[in-house]
């Protein structure tokens, strides 16, 4: 008999944000494995996803139902009020649910954010957290509440393992450190980086420099743009994806500082990222060290899809990035200096011998963290934990 696993987001299904992907190939993943799952995901609103289908946009096979979980939804009015609201009446919603099946056989539950299960950890169901960025509540009762009941934690890199364990007294047999994957084969494709350019009118006569994903100010991008400057003329950089707001304040800063050579590109498909990926000549990872999401606690599925696509990588030398790779995949740069990052790039650009042999390490490494190993891994876990509970 199958076990039922319901796994609960307040994270908006579709999406542009990272999250999404991540979670629906999370479910295909456990389906794989044998267990029967369900995908509680807050209803929200999201305009530019309408009638967009989240299975086809994230790539994974529509193995699972996505349940749609009423939530105030005022988050585009009123700021963090209404993402507390939010939070307050997906926990409401969901926890009075999941009471109803309180006694269902085998029934587990998984959550990708602590704040999400602050009332389903009192039903009495075992549940699993899977730890990323920004995991400690602002509100501390919060983590002291959830931390004490939940039945495991899923944590993406040993800092934070740590820091939990130091912190919140969480025993290392509670834990299960596991960092994020990739689709491998979905990077594996055929076409050439002349042809990649041709399908997607990118100009095929200058060096392409690509940053792909949201534009935060943790991820580094500012830096990046600042080392524009810096980067010889044949040079120009390309930011694919962010949110229109955030495009918006990072053009800004461009134009303010005349910073030469920067192209925008809007989100694009998770599909195309691939193409996109393999017409750059080096793709760039710039966060910064001055924040603890981006020092310690990220595992960026980016840098993933950066290694399975076999591109000459520039990353950000930070803890959380050494975890994942060393120098026989990248070339480090230090964080926040816009000049060591048109250093690293230029060099990167001029050592295409090196670069190969950077790029076979970490198609090499990418194979290791694939998404069906990571399943297998948590779901064994999970057996574990419902075990005991």
């Amino acid at each position: 008999m199958s076990k039922k696993l319901i796994y609960l987001t307040h994270a908006r299904i579709p999406s542009e944000k990272t999250p999404a992907p991540f979670i629906l190939k999370t479910c295909a993943g456990f389906v794989q494995e044998g267990w029967d799952v369900e995908l509680w995901a807050a209803r929200r609103h999201n305009p530019w996803f309408a009638g967009v289908d989240p299975f086809r946009e994230a790539g994974v096979s529509p193995s699972f139902p996505i349940m749609q979980i009423p939530v105030i939804d005022w988050m585009r009015g009123v700021g963090r009020a209404g993402f507390i609201c939010m939070i307050v009446a997906y926990n409401v919603a969901a926890a009075v649910r999941l009471w109803r099946r309180r006694h269902e056989p085998g029934l587990v539950v998984y959550a990708h954010d602590l704040r999400d299960i602050v009332l389903p950890v009192f039903i009495g169901v075992p549940v699993v957290c899977e730890i990323h960025d920004f995991f400690e509540s602002s509100v501390g009762f919060v983590n002291r509440i959830v931390l004490s009941r939940v039945g495991g934690l899923v944590v993406t890199n040993s800092i934070k393992a740590k820091i939990l364990h130091e912190k919140y007294g969480i025993a290392p047999e509670r834990l299960l450190i596991q960092q994020n994957a990739v689709s491998v084969e979905e990077f594996d494709i055929t076409v050439s980086r002349a042809e990649a350019r041709e399908r997607l009118g990118l100009p095929p006569d200058v060096r392409i420099i690509m940053y792909t994903g949201h534009l935060y100010e943790w991820k580094g991008v500012y830096t990046l743009a600042a080392s524009a400057e810096f980067l010889p003329d044949a040079m120009y950089l390309y930011f694919i994806g962010g949110t229109s707001h955030d495009r918006d304040l990072l053009r800004k800063f461009v134009d303010k500082r005349q910073l030469p050579r920067i192209v925008f590109l809007d989100h694009q498909p998770h599909g195309m990222v691939p193409l996109y990926l393999r017409a750059a000549d080096v793709v760039v990872l710039p966060n910064t060290a001055k924040a603890a999401v981006s020092r310690e606690e990220t595992s960026p599925v980016k840098l993933f899809e950066y290694l399975a696509s076999g591109r000459p990588i520039v990353a950000s030398d930070l803890p959380s990035i050494r975890e994942i790779v060393s120098e026989n995949e990248v070339c480090f740069a230090t964080p926040d200096d816009a000049r060591d990052f048109a250093r690293a790039i230029t060099e990167c650009v001029e050592d295409p011998l090196g670069a190969q042999k950077r790029g076979e390490a970490a198609e090499a490494l990418a194979r290791t963290h694939r998404w069906d190993a990571r399943a297998k891994n948590i779901s064994a876990f999970l057996r574990r934990i419902d075990s005991k509970a």
